[in-house]
């Protein structure tokens, strides 16, 4: 495998990598980014309306603009997939699935990716009823009897979004109660309060089935059997962070996501980190991209003082 060495490498195409690709960029480093996808699950938002400068826009645009602003500074993007980083003395080896990159330091924003719930049905009914993203496929199921699995945080905004959709929601959650705390009360006691919703506690789900689409769907509530008659399936049970490639050279939390300081540094010096992969709390683009930006800017730092060693 043929080997090139950069000053950085940034890994991940979504917001934060753009972001500190950008910067890398303004800096004159020596840098690549790697992204299976640019711009991530950003792409399939389907309206921003806080993002500072833009009363509304979609994700998928506002990757556009971050794509031609790039171009600008012909921002070298490789789309591959990182299978490992080894520690190499003071350096870094980034292995793809199609080379090997030598790199002084490395930025991970690669993101996050959405449960599953692994039971029968849920993958091959994908796209024929069953959805892990209701912002994107919600509209399809206008005046339809629908299910949201997952009643956090995920599930209840989806339920929310789904009032001015579907005829019939029935909101699945396997704790005995949803989330009612800190900002999502208010949430909770709307869709609680609303006809349309029937909410299913201590439930979860075993099956679904159908034929060419989803007819139903088979659960466990209170330990018995129930099956509902159904025509869409929206899977909102959470994210996991996209880290498989970085276990056991940084330190995660319980919840898998990279612990980084207020400078984005990892326990791993050379390694930041930024965006939805990391501990902070708000998941958001403008938070992503902000992220990014400090995250490359602390690199700078970094790299700064290992040339002057």
């Amino acid at each position: 495998m043929q080997s090139e060495k950069y000053d950085l490498i940034i890994i991940g195409g979504g917001p934060a990598g753009m972001s500190a690709s950008l910067y890398a960029a303004r800096q004159n480093l020596k840098f690549l980014l790697i992204g299976e996808v640019i711009g991530g699950l950003a792409n399939l938002v389907p309206t921003l309306k806080t993002y500072l400068g833009f009363s509304y826009l979609t994700g998928y645009d506002l990757i556009s603009k971050f794509k031609k602003h790039l171009k600008q500074y012909n921002v070298q993007i490789k789309n591959e997939k990182v299978s490992k980083i080894k520690k190499d003395n003071s350096d870094f080896i980034v292995i793809t699935n199609e080379k090997k990159y030598e790199t002084k330091a490395v930025i991970v924003t690669t993101g996050r990716r959405f449960k599953h719930l692994n039971i029968p049905g849920e993958r091959e009914f994908k796209g024929k009823g069953v959805s892990d993203c209701t912002a994107c496929d919600g509209p399809f199921f206008k005046n339809k009897t629908v299910a949201v699995i997952g009643g956090g945080r995920t599930g209840l905004f989806a339920t929310l979004y789904l009032l001015k959709l579907a005829k019939k929601i029935y909101l699945i959650e396997k704790e005995p109660q949803i989330k009612t705390t800190g900002g999502l009360k208010q949430f909770s006691e709307v869709i609680q309060k609303n006809k349309k919703v029937e909410i299913l506690l201590s439930t979860y789900p075993k099956q679904i089935r159908g034929e060419k689409f989803i007819k139903d769907l088979v659960l466990i509530t209170k330990g018995k059997e129930k099956v509902l008659p159904i025509e869409g399936v929206f899977v909102e049970i959470g994210y996991i962070p996209n880290i498989d490639f970085l276990k056991g050279l940084v330190n995660l939390n319980d919840l898998g996501e990279i612990i980084i300081d207020s400078e984005n540094r990892t326990n791993q010096e050379g390694i930041f980190a930024a965006g939805d992969v990391t501990n902070l709390r708000e998941k958001q683009v403008i938070v992503s991209v902000g992220e990014g930006a400090k995250a490359s800017l602390s690199c700078v730092t970094y790299l700064e003082k290992i040339a002057g060693k």
